[in-house]
């Protein structure tokens, strides 16, 4: 049976989208956004608001993330924006609550300023599954389209099977 992978990540502002989109586009595989019903176009103070009241709000955020069955996946690509220097509370209630003690896992993680302990904290967060690395991507709001094709690929290259 061929090995299926995902991508499964939260977006708030369509920054980690550009780069899970492109993940997905480059190895075929499914994928899964956590916040579907948010709207990156919204204005910026909508967004912030909205990010501010996720934080304070940590275990209250409300999703289906019970109802993802990852057991047909060998490998998920975890994706995140870092927000205060962590992953976002989608993810935090991802790795808690959801079954994935039988895949590999990658994570990846968009930011602007650096990631600082943002991998420590999401390896630390892990409770099952087989960590095996991270995709770093700083300032994907200034990059074209074919830069982060090529960023993409660069990094995937450490992970293709």
């Amino acid at each position: 049976m061929p090995k299926k992978e995902l991508v499964i990540y939260h977006s708030a502002t369509g920054n980690t989208e550009k780069i899970a989109k492109e993940i997905a586009s480059q190895i075929d595989c499914d994928l899964l956004k956590i916040n579907k019903n948010d709207n990156p176009t919204q204005g910026r103070v909508s967004i912030v608001v909205k990010i501010v009241k996720q934080i304070i709000q940590r275990n209250q955020f409300k999703t289906d993330l019970n109802n993802i069955d990852l057991s047909s996946y060998n490998r998920i690509y975890i994706g995140s924006p870092c927000w205060f220097y962590t992953y976002t509370p989608p993810i935090e209630q991802f790795l808690k609550t959801t079954d994935y003690h039988n895949n590999e896992v990658v994570f990846f993680l968009t930011h602007g300023g650096g990631p600082r302990k943002t991998i420590e904290k999401f390896k630390a967060s892990m409770i099952d599954g087989k960590y095996i690395g991270y995709m770093d991507f700083e300032n994907v709001n200034k990059m074209r389209e074919e830069d982060i094709k090529k960023e993409v690929n660069n990094q995937l290259i450490h992970f293709k099977q």
